[in-house]
């Protein structure tokens, strides 16, 4: 099926810019820019996908006509990338004698369509040929997502995981044939490079549909080859409290944690700014990095999993977990500050809990709660939204009790922002030295400050000649 459509639909001003380089080196718009531009979805980062009998040439023009030199992905293949703050166009050598070869080696049909550039910039041309070797055009009509071929995703089981994204992200269906060969070529999802795996990872969460895509990569036996460190979880069986099977828990908490999102505010108060804001990772919110917390805050239960009087136990499952899902961010080349996010909100997934059992009982005090944000600085609005999503995915019972939950939220924030937010030290840690005769700083200057540092929140002293005679009268260890 090919098709004509008025190359206005196609019209990007780089690429007006760039016509005499792209003419000259042959060149074809393929792949998702045309499937984009013809569903009319508006990105906030437009790629541009450009195939060329010339590349190596197409690219040494662009390059002196951008001023920019080309990020090189792969230089055997001409592969080259040129990026700017809302643009990204790849060159890449065609595959094959035709493009209509290259368009047969593609991955799904509603991406193995393609323009000739040359169409596009011809003065008194008004459309352009939509080249369709395999039916994409069909199948972008009816909001199917078919591999190209029957070795389409073995070729490249990264494939596998795209499908689901841009299903999901089109409200598209899959094609049979898609499901059949996902299911086939999963496995091969565990030889992908960790950071291609994380690039669609990243969109699934920017999506808003990372939950869904879970559950579908499950279905299609690619969730374990996607995040290995899981394997086990759905051999755990509820226990206590719990109504599901870990995996089924792991996989409510996502779900859970994306529905809260639109409650945060209601919860958090003006804390909970900082789960929308980019500030571990740059192109993804923290409340994206929230969902791989959650997808990983009982990963070390089948380790720690034993039976005590007929009971099951998980104890230090936090902390080994913390560890396993950093190495876990890290292995999917998520950086230390994004891990270190995911690592703490695990850490201390627990404490809101013991927290909330207390204030359900009256028997919250000030001092836990200055602890708790202490210990979880700058991560408590992390760990108590998250607190929210296990417990409501622990079973259809305790769903009931997020009112209360988030009264409780809301009485920890408002502890928060009058006595700890804009709290500050009634002495430094020179004036510490000097009313103990220290002639150096040391662990005993450090455990004081914080000391006093709670007695201010909790309202036990509020002036340096207080806050002076306390100090005199706490004893130093030797060589601290």
């Amino acid at each position: 099926m090919e098709k004509r459509i008025h190359k206005f639909t196609f019209y990007h001003p780089k690429l007006e810019k760039l016509q005499e380089c792209l003419v000259n080196g042959r060149c074809y718009i393929v792949g998702g820019f045309i499937r984009d531009r013809l569903l009319r979805v508006a990105k906030e980062k437009v790629d541009i996908d450009v195939v060329c009998f010339k590349p190596q040439e197409c690219a040494r023009c662009i390059e002196e006509t951008l001023k920019k030199k080309p990020f090189v992905i792969e230089r055997e293949k001409a592969v080259f990338s040129f990026c700017g703050p809302d643009w990204r166009i790849d060159l890449t050598r065609v595959d094959g004698a035709t493009v209509e070869e290259d368009l047969l080696k593609r991955d799904f049909t509603i991406n193995a369509l393609a323009v000739d550039l040359r169409e596009l910039f011809l003065p008194f041309n008004d459309d352009a040929l939509i080249i369709d070797p395999t039916g994409g055009l069909e199948d972008l009509q009816k909001g199917l997502v078919r591999p190209v071929s029957e070795g389409a995703l073995r070729a490249d089981p990264l494939r596998v995981l795209r499908g689901v994204r841009i299903k999901n992200e089109l409200d598209f269906t899959y094609h049979p044939s898609f499901l059949k060969l996902a299911r086939e070529a999963a496995e091969g999802l565990k030889s992908v490079a960790p950071e291609r795996i994380k690039e669609e990872l990243v969109k699934c969460l920017k999506g808003g549909f990372f939950a869904l895509a879970l559950r579908e990569l499950d279905e299609i036996g690619a969730l374990f080859p996607v995040f290995p460190e899981l394997q086990g979880i759905e051999k755990v069986p509820p226990s206590g409290f719990h109504q599901f099977n870990l995996k089924e828990h792991t996989l409510r908490t996502v779900e859970w944690v994306e529905r809260l999102a639109e409650r945060a505010e209601e919860m958090l108060s003006e804390e909970a700014e900082v789960l929308f804001k980019n500030s571990h990772l740059p192109e993804l919110p923290d409340i994206g990095l929230l969902e791989l917390a959650a997808l990983y805050h009982d990963v070390a239960k089948p380790q720690t999993m034993k039976e005590e009087n007929g009971k099951l136990t998980f104890y230090g499952h936090d902390a080994l977990g913390a560890e396993i899902a950093f190495n876990a961010m890290l292995r999917l080349s998520f950086g230390k500050r994004s891990a270190k996010l995911v690592k703490n909100v695990i850490r201390h997934h627990l404490r809101p809990f013991f927290l909330f059992e207390l204030f359900k009982k009256g028997e919250l005090t000030e001092r836990a709660i200055y602890r708790f944000f202490r210990d979880t600085k700058p991560y408590a609005p992390h760990v108590l939204l998250h607190g929210a999503a296990d417990l409501c995915a622990t079973s259809r019972e305790k769903e009931k009790e997020l009112p209360l939950y988030t009264e409780f939220t809301r009485h920890l924030i408002k502890f928060f922002k009058e006595r700890i937010k804009n709290l500050k030290p009634l002495l430094t840690g020179e004036e510490i030295m000097e009313i103990k005769g220290l002639s150096k700083p040391g662990k005993c200057v450090g455990k004081i400050k914080e000391k006093l540092l709670e007695l201010q929140a909790l309202g036990k002293v509020s002036t340096k000649e207080e806050a002076a005679k306390l100090v005199k009268g706490i004893h130093c260890e030797s060589g601290n």
